[in-house]
């Protein structure tokens, strides 16, 4: 089981690969503000896949006690929530924001970005180098930022583990 933010399911979504989370950790939580946030975009492949995942019981929504330290302006509320979730359930986290990231740090919850489920899908052999690849470019296209050099170092990566 993994605690996911939004970010991670829209873009996964998008591309069709939302299925990869399922693969890779078997269920997935989701906190009821990020459910609330994909939701608003009506008839998108995001909300039609979230839904779709949530029906076959393999997404859960759950409403999230917010630990009071991450009441800060800092943090979306989805970003609150998911990290809340991920401290209660003793569980990961999937989160793209690298301030989430370092508040999640502080309460012992292990945070990756979506590039890490591409990487465990890659490396459990659900997708090739190229399918890697393909996904990481159509998310940049669709608006998803990585610098450079993390695009160099995932490349050199998945290259390093080519089968």
């Amino acid at each position: 089981m993994i605690v996911a933010n939004s970010s991670p399911v829209i873009m996964l979504a998008k591309q069709g690969l939302l299925e990869l989370m399922k693969k890779c950790f078997k269920k997935v939580v989701i906190p009821k503000s990020v459910y609330e946030e994909i939701s608003q975009k009506k008839g998108s492949p995001e909300l039609i896949a979230l839904e779709k995942a949530i029906k076959d019981k393999w997404i859960i929504v759950e409403k999230a006690a917010v630990i009071p330290a991450l009441d800060t302006k800092n943090l979306g509320q989805g970003e609150k929530e998911a990290i809340s979730l991920a401290a209660k359930h003793k569980s990961a986290l999937i989160i793209d924001d690298d301030a989430a990231k370092t508040y999640a740090a502080i309460f012992e919850v292990e945070a990756h970005g979506v590039l890490y489920v591409i990487y465990l899908a890659f490396k459990r052999k659900f997708i090739d180098n190229a399918g890697a690849m393909n996904a990481l470019e159509s998310m940049i296209t669709d608006g998803f930022y990585i610098s450079h050099e993390v695009y160099m170092r995932f490349f050199e990566l998945l290259n390093s583990l080519k089968r």
